[in-house]
């Protein structure tokens, strides 16, 4: 059975979102809508409004909105498409494993799952056996291969005919990373490992040399549609069915640690695909479990990609725990060299991330220099200040007092005095965090807000904006304006669950929907907003002009420049 957004809202209009989510908070009916105490922030008063009218729920301090799926994903701490699998089930679908479809790239889905059990097939024929001799060799066994759905691209099979047999255009393979323009495999000779999205599809392919000297160990399929490498987290489709709630998982870098570290029996393992943690990652890692461990490679690299993403983890208030490796040698190279119990051994022992980040702080000091010591200490001391573990703040208080030889109480106090000065700094960043936007981005939001209260508003802007200036402004509107097409109807509870997946455009449309606007709209205001958002393409072109203005030196050329930014400006000539 197939997750369909059709599905999706079928089984939205089945639950009510004030029944769902009483049974999580108490709500209190005022008027039209309910009210709760809101467990997205630390809130004392009920700042959250439930609709039933509209079946979403806003929280009017921390703008926290969505829809019942969101709310449960968000408060179950459980992927979006958990939350419709256990709404699902309480009315009547038995969805279990049921596989996510995307409208848009159904179609791109159905290709790379074709091309994925294309090379699945050429590894078990006979022209597989080198291959399968060399995956052997590699302590890869057939049941990881299974499981990873490895395959083996050849020179005498072409995936390219196979596809284009089945009435898929050349121009669609090229664009997804498949062929080559000139009708060939993109992928020859090289074992095949299919690269997932957090959906379980197979969105790319990295194929690895295995009886050649290639100088590219390595080629991986350019980013596509349905390929972004910064928002891939490998196994995550996997990982997440195995993880409980306070249970661990392990960040790795490469989609080959991951498949190595499961053939030793480890299965909670993902893989940020060698880009560096990004904020939309650490939030699906929050939601999976809450003890994180990091384990990147064991190289400088490696040790800078742990730095940032304790950072960006900090952030959300996880302090995750760090494994490092020796001989910089990466998971695949670690377990390959000492085994199972010994990698087993630092996995079953990580470090806290305030160990690691002291660690870094005292490579770069000489300890045997008082004021070295000094700054190492006060550093550390920043560091702890940032996390909110009471016990192991105290015990580090008392290691350093004892190694260093500074009396308890001074550390304490100097560490109190860092946690204040932060906390003063933070009412400061709170006061002064409203953004500020331009003109035109403005408009921009004002005008989305009444394409979601009236349809006649997304055919005013699909006729007559140019161009939204902003990339995420404007591919929501593209995405609200493809909705109405595709459904004919614009339902906001609906279209949450649409992009509830795309957490920047969900982010953006929760801050355009808590706009207050008035109900009925003037249509001149529309006009207005209109005009400033069309008024960007013209604003650029004149500043490009009058460059070219103070560069030209033919009158004449002069002139022509002129009466185009007069015309621009809507002057009468």
């Amino acid at each position: 059975m197939n997750i369909t957004n059709e599905m999706i809202n079928e089984i939205r209009n089945k639950v009510d979102i004030v029944d769902v989510i009483s049974k999580y908070i108490p709500l209190t009916q005022k008027g039209k809508n309910y009210f709760g105490v809101c467990p997205f922030h630390d809130d004392h008063s009920p700042s959250m409004s439930v609709s039933n009218e509209k079946q979403i729920f806003t929280c009017f301090s921390c703008g926290a909105t969505g829809n019942v799926f969101t709310f449960v994903a968000d408060y179950e701490h459980i992927g979006f498409y958990d939350a419709v699998r256990l709404l699902g089930n309480q009315v009547g679908y038995n969805l279990g494993q049921a596989k996510v479809i995307k409208n848009k790239n159904t179609e791109s889905y159905e290709i790379y799952d074709k091309a994925c059990k294309f090379y699945q097939n050429n590894l078990n024929t006979a022209l597989g056996k080198n291959a399968n001799d060399y995956l052997e060799q590699r302590h890869i066994d057939k049941e990881t291969i299974k499981k990873f759905k490895i395959g083996l691209s050849l020179s005498k099979t072409s995936v390219t005919d196979f596809l284009l047999n089945k009435d898929i255009s050349l121009k669609k393979l090229v664009d997804l990373g498949i062929s080559n323009e000139n009708g060939t495999d993109l992928f020859i000779n090289r074992i095949m490992f299919p690269l997932y999205d957090l959906e379980g599809n197979v969105v790319a392919f990295s194929g690895r040399i295995y009886n050649t000297k290639d100088g590219s160990k390595y080629i991986n399929t350019k980013e596509t549609s349905i390929f972004k490498k910064g928002n891939i987290l490998y196994n995550y489709h996997n990982a997440k069915e195995l993880l409980k709630k306070n249970d661990s998982i392990i960040v790795m870098e490469g989609f080959m640690d991951v498949i190595r570290a499961s053939t030793i029996g480890i299965k909670n393992c993902i893989a940020t695909m060698g880009t560096a943690l990004t904020k939309q990652n650490a939030n699906l890692l929050k939601k999976m479990a809450d003890n994180i461990i990091l384990c990147f490679d064991g190289d400088k690299a490696g040790e800078e990609a742990t730095l940032s993403a304790i950072t960006i983890l900090k952030e959300i208030d996880v302090n995750p725990k760090v494994v490092r490796l020796e001989e910089n040698l990466d998971p695949d190279e670690y377990i390959l060299k000492y085994g199972k119990d010994k990698f087993k051994a630092k996995i079953d022992n990580p470090e806290s991330s305030i160990e690691f980040l002291m660690e870094q702080h005292k490579n770069k000091k000489n300890l045997t220099d008082i004021e070295d010591i000094t700054k190492y200490i006060n550093e550390s001391l920043n560091d702890l200040s940032q996390i909110d573990d009471l016990v192991l703040i105290d015990l580090t208080l008392k290691k350093m007092s004892t190694e260093y030889k500074v009396e308890y109480d001074i550390l304490k106090n100097k560490y109190q005095e860092i946690k204040n000065n932060q906390k003063q700094k933070q009412v400061v960043v709170s006061a002064k965090k409203k953004e500020k936007y331009s003109q035109q981005e403005l408009a921009s939001r004002y005008l989305i807000n009444y394409m979601l209260k009236d349809e006649k508003i997304i055919n005013e802007v699909e006729k007559k904006v140019t161009f939204f200036p902003n990339t995420n402004t404007r591919n929501l509107a593209n995405e609200i304006i493809y909705y109405y097409h595709k459904y004919g109807i614009l339902n906001v509870a609906d279209f949450i669950s649409y992009i509830a997946n795309n957490e920047e455009e969900l982010k953006l449309f929760n801050e355009i929907i808590n706009i207050k606007t008035l109900s009925e709209y003037n249509p001149e205001e529309i006009e207005d907003y209109i005009k400033v958002i069309n008024s960007y393409p013209v604003k650029r072109k004149i500043n490009e002009l009058k460059d070219k203005l103070k560069e030209e030196k033919n009158p004449l050329i002069q002139a022509n420049i002129l009466n185009e930014i007069l015309s621009l400006k809507g002057v009468k000539q």
